[in-house]
């Protein structure tokens, strides 16, 4: 069974801005109109230990929560939804040993029941299988710090 973790995507009190490991997350029932209209319509409450280690509280939308996927890199990292993930797509079905083998780079996101590699062209890979296929996969940054990845690529 795979362990449940969550990041969100901030700013702690001292300035600093990136993903930190959540220790409780829930949804708020009631929001002040202060923080506006979320874009999936709600908002979460995020406790997070931040860059001093010492516990924090923020409220944030869908978007900026990222679910661990169960999965690791080459080098041993934790997988997230929106990490940004390099592997080699050699498929041996797709090239049957004739075709060079093709370097993709693709976000982590849930869809259709598993979690996949979306390319910047809407192409989407499964995870769990580029993987299994290329043990070389690596998270290079994530959509939030380094999105020009996926634009570069």
């Amino acid at each position: 069974m795979r362990e449940i973790k969550f990041q969100v995507f901030t700013e702690d009190w001292k300035g600093v801005k990136k993903c930190f490991d959540c220790y409780s997350l829930y949804l708020l029932e009631e929001i002040p109109l202060s923080f506006g209209k979320p874009k999936d319509g709600r908002w979460y409450k995020v406790a997070f230990t931040n860059s001093e280690g010492d516990k924090e509280t923020v409220v944030v939308d869908r978007d900026k929560i990222r679910m661990f996927t169960g999965l690791k890199d080459k080098n041993g990292k934790e997988i997230y939804e929106g990490d940004i993930v390099e592997f080699n797509n050699c498929d041996y079905q797709r090239t049957a040993g004739h075709l060079d083998d093709e370097i993709i780079v693709g976000e982590v996101e849930y869809s259709c029941g598993v979690w996949g590699l979306k390319e910047a062209n809407g192409q989407l890979h499964d995870l769990y299988i580029s993987l299994v296929n290329d043990e070389e996969a690596e998270v290079i940054g994530n959509i939030f710090q380094d999105g020009d990845l996926l634009r570069d690529s």
